[in-house]
């Protein structure tokens, strides 16, 4: 629900690029031994583009307006080729690309700690669930990081471990957006995008006070306001993901902050933060502490629900507005 800057992303790379150079040359290797005699001419020629793609050693960390570029000029996958009596064969080369690069086993591996370091673990589309779903492998259970593919893998195999291709999301939003564009961009250069989200919460003044005199938290109307434009063919953060239907679901985290309200107002606080100022908490660790959760916009990828709980307690008075 809020960008986070490039450089910010190229630093956490940068820790990485041991591990990145070597998928980048895994993939590489894997690419030239695909049998390309079963495709037709033209995804074999397609192919071709994609082993000279991989020849740069930069490719996995290309920026968003660079995948852009390369995406234009190497276009989508040709109509597939590979039939059995006159059905297609469930493998087709989109699936020999993206197993060659290696993305299924990245999910297990590289992409839980990758994105740990840059700050995500809830999802990036609704921030109510973690980025993880568990998988079925034999006996076991594996924990594997849900990601969506900004351009689709299945059109754009190439691109399926371009890191700034990559954005962390729960399965159910992975399953409903498919391949519909969002009107969300994660990664940024304009500064303004990771100081202040474009999404907030607010309650209405009216059921904060039918709360307090009922104590049902169903009394609780949330609003969910978007101050962003979608572009023609993309939809809103709300209509494709329902923000508002799910955040209504969680109507006793708000319950709570209403009645946290009532307890540490001014005076209390001053006296607990004198009482326990031997702890040497910030200001941004004593309202942690408070409310349950992050209090910052940039945390807000740190755990689910941030979002709606740092806005609300702002707009309750339990912590301080940002200017």
């Amino acid at each position: 629900m809020i960008s986070i800057h490039i450089d910010k992303v190229k630093s956490i790379q940068e820790t990485f690029k041991l591990e990145i150079a070597a998928q980048r040359q895994s993939a590489f290797d894997k690419l030239q031994l695909i049998d390309s005699t079963i495709f037709s001419i033209a995804e074999r020629t397609y192919l071709q583009s994609v082993i000279q793609l991989f020849t740069d050693n930069s490719f996995l960390l290309k920026t968003p307006s660079e995948i852009e570029t390369i995406k234009i000029n190497t276009g989508g996958l040709p109509p597939i080729s590979l039939f059995n009596n006159g059905k297609p064969e469930k493998k087709q080369l989109t699936h020999y690309i993206q197993e060659a690069l290696g993305y299924t086993q990245l999910r297990n591996t590289f992409y839980p700690k990758y994105f740990r370091n840059i700050g995500i673990k809830s999802c990036v589309y609704c921030n109510s669930q973690l980025t993880v779903v568990l998988i079925k492998n034999g006996t076991d259970i594996d924990a594997r990081l849900e990601v969506d593919h900004h351009y689709s893998k299945s059109e754009f195999p190439f691109l399926c471990i371009s890191l700034f291709n990559l954005f962390p999301c729960c399965s159910s939003c992975n399953k409903r957006k498919s391949s519909t564009p969002v009107n969300f961009k994660l990664y940024t250069d304009d500064v303004s995008k990771i100081v202040k989200s474009d999404y907030d919460f607010k309650i209405t003044r009216t059921s904060k006070c039918n709360f307090l005199l009922t104590k049902d938290a169903e009394n609780i109307e949330i609003k969910f306001n978007d101050s962003s434009v979608p572009p023609i063919g993309s939809k809103s953060l709300q209509s494709a993901f329902s923000i508002k239907e799910i955040h209504d679901t969680q109507k006793d985290i708000i319950a709570e902050l209403i009645i946290k309200s009532q307890i540490y107002n001014e005076s209390f606080k001053r006296i607990l933060q004198k009482s326990f100022s031997k702890l040497s908490l910030n200001q941004n660790d004593f309202d942690r502490v408070i409310i349950g959760n992050y209090t910052e916009e940039k945390d807000i990828h740190k755990r689910p629900f941030s979002k709606m709980t740092m806005d609300i307690a702002k707009q309750l008075g339990l912590t301080k507005k940002t200017p």
